[in-house]
């Protein structure tokens, strides 16, 4: 039995991670349309899994976000969000998940047919507070994480502290850090966190009915030995939302186009990336709703 496990754990290391499987690496997943378009900037209102100082919700009422799609590999990934503000301040609570069900178990010996199937998830529940100071936004979120694969599973949390600061003629600047905490016991290990540093700009231009708004970040992270920078824009008119992005890290290039329709009660967004590992195409669906 503990041999099975240690080549159980080998096929995760070896399959799971390079494809930002079901890992920790799942916790640095873009759970939206938006930023899986656009990308991971601490700039982008509402994308609050980049930063928690960005929670939004209408002013009337609350906020309910609904995301689901799939990461390379064919791995399952979805978010439910609750936003709701308190006086000035905004509360929330997410779930997001991410999963694979058809992981095959094969011993030393070539076969044919798989000896078995297992499966992998990963799970976190969040809930933070954004805090507005005049023009600036603080915020912190408290993450509870569960991994598993195959009969093992561990489970920990994480810290997320962010920034938010807008100026004059559309001008924002942003940062976060994300993941800090502790994963217990897994197989004789401690699954790492994968803890992320990211900056960023942005710069909205109106007019009339047209609004576009320029992103460019700088992400580190500490399972990558490189950073990670992004570039993306959203242009709104009227009801309609375009989104396109690019990023690059060390021999990774990922462009992305998205698409969205404001429908006053609700908003449905769709965006898909294409990267140069050849594991599949990111997609996902979002839909916020306001709920009067």
């Amino acid at each position: 039995i503990q041999f099975h496990m240690h080549l159980v754990f080998k096929i995760y290391l070896i399959i799971l991670v390079p494809i930002y499987g079901s890992g920790m690496q799942f916790l640095s997943l873009p759970m939206n349309a938006i930023e899986l378009v656009v990308g991971s900037h601490p700039t982008i209102l509402g994308t609050s899994q980049t930063n928690p100082a960005l929670y939004q919700t209408s002013t009337m009422s609350p906020r309910m976000t609904i995301n689901g799609g799939e990461w390379f590999g064919g791995l399952d990934i979805a978010q439910l969000g609750y936003s709701q503000s308190l006086n000035k301040n905004i509360w929330h609570l997410g779930l997001k998940y991410s999963g694979i069900s058809d992981l095959e178990y094969r011993d030393d010996s070539p076969d044919d047919n798989a000896n078995s199937h297992f499966s992998s998830y990963s799970v976190a529940v969040e809930t933070g507070l954004s805090i507005a100071k005049i023009k600036k936004k603080y915020g912190i979120s408290i993450s509870l994480i569960s991994f598993g694969i195959y009969d093992e599973s561990s489970n920990g949390f994480g810290l997320n502290l962010g920034y938010y600061n807008s100026f004059k003629k559309g001008l924002a600047i942003g940062a976060s850090i994300l993941n800090i905490g502790k994963m217990y016991e897994f197989d004789n290990n401690s699954p790492s966190m994968p803890t992320r540093i990211i900056s960023g700009v942005s710069k909205n231009i109106s007019f009339l009915k047209h609004s576009s708004t320029f992103y460019a970040s700088i992400e580190k992270n500490y399972f990558a030995s490189d950073f990670k920078y992004y570039l993306g824009n959203e242009y709104n008119w009227n009801r309609l939302k375009i989104m396109c992005g690019f990023s690059s890290s060390k021999d990774v290039l990922e462009t992305s186009i998205g698409f969205g329709v404001n429908l006053n009660l609700f908003q449905i967004l769709y965006g898909v990336r294409f990267g140069s590992q050849q594991l599949g195409t990111p997609q996902i669906f979002s839909f916020i709703f306001n709920l009067s």
